[in-house]
């Protein structure tokens, strides 16, 4: 299992000392997306396990009052040199700025069942470094309103989105007792906002909370599958990965939460089959780019390299096998 070949990948990757030794350990990974990711990877993981290992212990992961990070944050534990590192290679899957798969033509996908204009304000909540906020105010004109929980991904936003100016502001906000400024915002856009904490049972009335009258919501987030028991310690080291306290909610918990307060739902899309051919896509690119390089690959790129891989095999398995789903939510408010 994947649980148990994935650590001994981190010392053996630690130990190479250049972009080309690492390039021939990933070559199974083709450039294109015509198999699925969890095949190449872990055919790759297969090569890997077997060769002889170093000193260096893989990192353990944190206990359960220290959640380890989601691609692209950091745990008060690890060293900075691989949170850094993970967020460079979270730039390179998704393009800059960009926490999930599909970058801006997802952002675009989704923000394109909202009325938005040069005249209306958006909530925009959840995982974002800059991209999807940059996408909106160039494709819609909208006014941004980006709230960011974690301080250095509010740093990564800010350079990002300064050439901008006034049009987006970045905000904080904490997933734990979600708070927006009243009645102000025409419309809101949720990606994966429990990701870093919180429920919708707390968030879907901040949301409500914050939106005009009629205002529209567009929220993409994780579900508990039917198959979650047949996979449950895959699931439980994939929630330790990407920093979660619990599994997310069944479908229909999060719909009544949704609906609780005050969202009328139009639709309820299953973006799973969507979202993994995103990943194969940008995890082929990734690889072709990191096979034709020639520069050296620092050991904190390595690791991170592992890293972000298994995060992202295991999301891929979870939700090809119904473990977890995908769900993408059209709601209007009525008050």
């Amino acid at each position: 299992m994947i649980r148990a070949r994935m650590p001994a990948l981190l010392p053996v990757l630690a130990r190479l000392p250049s972009a080309g030794r690492v390039r021939g350990f990933l070559a199974g990974l083709p450039q294109r997306g015509s198999r699925r990711l969890s095949e190449h990877l872990h055919r790759m993981a297969d090569r890997l396990a077997g060769l002889p290992t170093g000193s260096l212990a893989a990192p353990a992961l944190p206990g359960a009052g220290h959640p380890a990070p989601a691609p692209g944050q950091e745990a008060a534990g690890p060293a900075p040199s691989l949170a850094a590192a993970r967020a460079a290679w979270t730039d390179r899957l998704w393009e800059d700025g960009y926490l999930l798969p599909g970058g801006a033509a997802e952002i675009q996908r989704l923000s394109g069942l909202l009325p938005l204009s040069p005249a209306t304000t958006l909530l925009l909540v959840g995982r974002d470094a800059g991209g999807a906020a940059a996408t909106i105010v160039a494709q819609r004109g909208a006014w941004v309103a980006a709230h960011q929980h974690d301080p250095q991904l509010a740093e990564r936003m800010a350079a990002r989105l300064r050439p901008i100016g006034r049009r987006v502001a970045i905000l904080p906000w904490s997933p734990a007792a979600p708070a927006f400024r009243p009645q102000y915002h025409h419309h809101a856009l949720a990606l994966e906002p429990t990701a870093g904490g919180g429920s919708l049972a707390t968030l879907a009335p901040a949301l409500a909370a914050a939106l005009t009258p009629e205002a529209q919501l567009v929220l993409l987030d994780l579900t508990l599958g039917a198959a979650a028991a047949a996979h449950r310690p895959a699931l439980d080291r994939w929630l330790a990965l990407e920093g979660r306290a619990g599994p997310p909610p069944a479908q229909p918990a999060a719909e009544a939460a949704i609906k609780a307060a005050g969202f009328q739902l139009h639709v309820a899309e299953d973006a799973g089959p969507r979202h993994c051919a995103a990943v194969t896509e940008g995890w082929a690119r990734l690889i072709g780019a990191v096979r034709r390089q020639g520069q050296r690959t620092p050991r904190a790129d390595a690791l991170a390299l592992i890293t972000e891989a298994e995060v992202w095999l295991l999301r891929h398995r979870l939700l090809t096998a119904g473990a977890i789903g995908l769900v993408r939510w059209h709601a209007t408010l009525r008050r």
